[in-house]
């Protein structure tokens, strides 16, 4: 077996003519664009609405949009394919319906279709993968893939960078101008439906909204933060839960909603854990602007008075805090999973998430998990992460400044 190679490297190696198509809300794929130009390949780019051309404006060489139907995209990108002899394609998230699209027009065309999303391992990372994202991924789902990968790794003892790039208040602005510019240019682009699809009102409703739920839960947060560093809670599992309107809900989950997936857990709590074990729910850092489940959790505690005093609802502690002291974590698709896994947690994953494996998660029942949790593998967790970091992961984030220079074969003097 030959050194496993990055899959930036394989993207150099074999494409040449590169369309880039929907990015996210910031100037993410015009970072990638200009650094593939360095390695002296051909960058397209199509447009989808105003927000994707602000960030990667028509000036641009090479750079067209797409204003027709989606139901007419098929047709459009076939023919921009053979036009431009497009040997590769990247998106960012491969989910959305046009980029659905075109992952099967690359299969169909023998094509390579990467796609991009945040890192595997936050907040340091972006992961790159080839022919489809987590769940989706070509990668084996295997223990003994990742033990037998490990000898060939270029970095067997990759190590994190060091400082944790600040950009909340960055990612939000450039949404808030994304969506702005959408709107502004909604004429040019008639039909476009954006998988989000917000109002720059409802941002900025949304943002006021997300702020003052920060502050009204910041004491109780910081209060319930001592109690369980000084271990005055203590024997508890971690509920971390997702975004609302996010894929691995709606894509890669059987649940219809977050809310259904905490209910179904807190009812488990309720009817099968140990009078002693507690459960912290974590809100989704993201989704502290758009939901709020504390009614939720408060009928459901006076409906069930057993849970009294032994559930507890975050909004903004650190993971870290939590998982330095948990006993347990149960997560829905969540890349705090992985987070708990570097830490030898218990974790139970409910949906499609290609961390999921024997070895790894405990493979049991959610009844059974509250009493006998199965521990990961400490070596295969050690082989999984460095796979990861060797071959699908990249030093950045989407919001701000991504590393790819770390993987220049030939740039131009």
């Amino acid at each position: 077996m030959l050194q496993v190679k990055h899959n930036l490297e394989i993207l150099l190696d074999t494409s040449q003519n590169i369309l880039l198509l929907q990015g996210c809300a910031g100037d993410f794929l015009t970072q990638l664009s200009n650094w593939l130009k360095t390695q002296r390949k051909t960058v397209y780019k199509i447009n989808f609405n105003g927000g994707d051309e602000y960030y990667y404006p028509e000036t641009i060489p090479n750079t067209f949009a797409f204003t027709d139907k989606i139901e007419n995209f098929p047709v459009f990108l076939s023919a921009f394919i053979e036009k431009y002899h497009i040997d590769s394609i990247i998106c960012y998230s491969d989910t959305r319906q046009m980029h659905k699209i075109a992952k099967q027009i690359s299969l169909e065309k023998n094509l390579h279709f990467w796609t991009m999303e945040e890192g595997y391992f936050r907040p340091f990372f972006i992961t790159v993968e080839k022919d489809g994202f987590n769940y989706f991924s070509p990668i084996p789902k295997q223990a003994d893939f990742f033990l037998k990968s490990l000898p060939y790794l270029k970095h067997q003892e990759y190590k994190e960078p060091q400082h944790t790039p600040a950009h909340f208040w960055k990612t939000r602005f450039k949404s808030l101008l994304y969506f702005w510019h959408k709107k502004k240019k909604s004429g040019k682009y008639p039909h476009n439906q954006h998988h989000r699809n917000y109002k720059v009102w409802d941002l900025i409703r949304f943002g006021i909204a997300g702020e003052w739920r920060r502050l009204k839960f910041r004491f109780y947060d910081k209060s319930l933060e001592r109690k369980v560093e000084q271990c005055k809670i203590s024997n508890f599992y971690i509920l971390p839960l997702q975004l609302f309107d996010d894929a691995q809900i709606s894509v890669h989950s059987d649940f219809s909603s977050v809310e259904e997936f905490l209910m179904t857990v807190l009812q488990s709590f309720a009817d099968n854990a140990p009078i002693d074990l507690k459960l912290i729910v974590k809100h989704h850092p993201w989704d502290l602007y758009f939901k709020d489940y504390t009614k939720q959790i408060k009928e459901f505690i006076k409906c069930n008075p057993q849970c009294k005093g032994r559930i507890f609802y975050i909004h903004s502690m650190p993971l870290p805090v939590l998982l330095r002291k948990g006993q347990g974590m149960i997560v829905i698709n969540s890349t705090c999973g992985m987070s708990a896994l570097l830490h030898l947690m218990p974790v139970l994953a409910f949906g499609r998430v290609n961390y999921n494996m024997a070895g790894l998660t405990d493979q049991g029942s959610l009844e059974n998990f509250w009493h006998n949790p199965t521990p990961p593998n400490a070596e295969l967790v050690h082989a999984f992460r460095q796979y990861h970091m060797n071959v699908t992961q990249v030093v950045g984030t989407p919001f701000s400044k991504v590393h790819w220079s770390d993987f220049s074969q030939k740039e131009i003097k």
